[in-house]
């Protein structure tokens, strides 16, 4: 059999096949990396706390490469910018996230047409509350540091819950672009989640790898709020659908290569027996010389080998 894999027509077919089976194999793991491409770990550098500037860009939307870095920044609340963002969870328990108004100290400006200018401010849920009272804002200078988060989907009035539907403080998401319309002012896209404040020129409490303190707190006089603690948003999911899909190739590569062996394995066994493979009634006599088999035809009057053009006389 390896004799009749080395003919020409035989090596065409082969290369063939293992052309078809390599592409199969290269869509078996295109299906396999997309099963898992969804998939996203925590970064640890992420986690150390750095300039809001890094990662807060002014006409830039928050990717996914900058969402849910710890930042810091430094500036004061604008009192009485404060709304309630309902449904939030901290531990299980449904309450607010109280989100303010913050201007960073080095912010820069955006000048309107009729030549007025407002700084740039950020979005903060400044803390979880289980109260719908709204919290008075911190006064003076302070850093905030905090993950920075994306937007929520903007829920509007009709999406408040209905026993905070009268209060026109309690809004149903916290989202840049909407509260930028609330305060009439420009923001930095997405919220910065507040994990410690501090008065300005005081030093946040920071770990020896430059993350934040699990005993940092917000400046709260009442005690009552708790930080948001925002996590990096993780998928270890897997899309089975893509790793059958991927199985399936694997199958149609080793179906491709078996294919061209079984072929080849068929047309040996006929070179070797051709009388298996045709229907003959009569009698048919083994040619010694050659090991093949050949018959008498009658109406020809000829001597046939089984798998060759017919020939004159008696083979030899």
């Amino acid at each position: 059999m390896f004799k009749l894999a080395l003919k020409p027509q035989w090596i065409a077919f082969f290369l063939l096949a293992l052309l078809l089976a390599t592409m199969f194999v290269f869509l078996s793991r295109w299906q396999i990396s997309s099963s898992i491409s969804a998939r996203t770990e925590a970064d640890p550098a992420k986690n150390v706390v750095r300039p809001y500037t890094e990662v807060m860009q002014e006409h830039t939307a928050l990717d996914t490469a900058r969402a849910d870095t710890v930042v810091s920044a430094t500036g004061h609340y604008v009192a009485g910018s404060s709304y309630l963002v309902e449904n939030k969870l901290n531990d299980g328990e449904e309450g607010f996230w109280v989100v303010s108004e913050f201007v960073p100290s080095d912010s820069g400006s955006v000048t309107y047409e009729d030549g007025a200018s407002s700084p740039r401010a950020i979005a903060v849920a400044r803390a979880w509350s289980s109260s719908n009272e709204i919290p008075a804002e911190p006064t003076g200078e302070v850093t905030v540091a905090g993950r920075v988060v994306g937007n929520d989907t903007p829920y509007y009035s009709n999406r408040i819950e209905e026993e905070h539907r009268g209060q026109n403080r309690v809004i149903g998401s916290a989202a840049a672009a909407q509260l930028s319309n609330l305060w009439e002012a420009p923001l930095y896209s997405g919220i910065l989640t507040a994990d410690a404040e501090v008065p300005a020129g005081e030093q946040l409490p920071l770990t020896e790898t430059g993350e934040l303190d699990l005993a940092a707190s917000l400046i709260d006089p009442s005690g009552e709020l708790k930080p948001v603690r925002a996590e990096q948003v993780t998928n270890d999911s897997v899309n089975w659908l893509n790793i059958f899909y991927g199985i399936e190739w694997i199958v149609f590569a080793g179906f491709a290569l078996y294919l061209w062996w079984r072929m080849l394995k068929d047309a040996y066994e006929k070179e070797q027996n051709p009388s298996q493979f045709f229907e003959y009634e009569g009698e048919y006599w083994l040619d010694e010389a050659t090991g093949k088999y050949y018959y008498w035809d009658p109406a020809d009057r000829q001597y046939y080998f089984f798998d060759e053009l017919p020939q004159q006389g008696k083979p030899s």
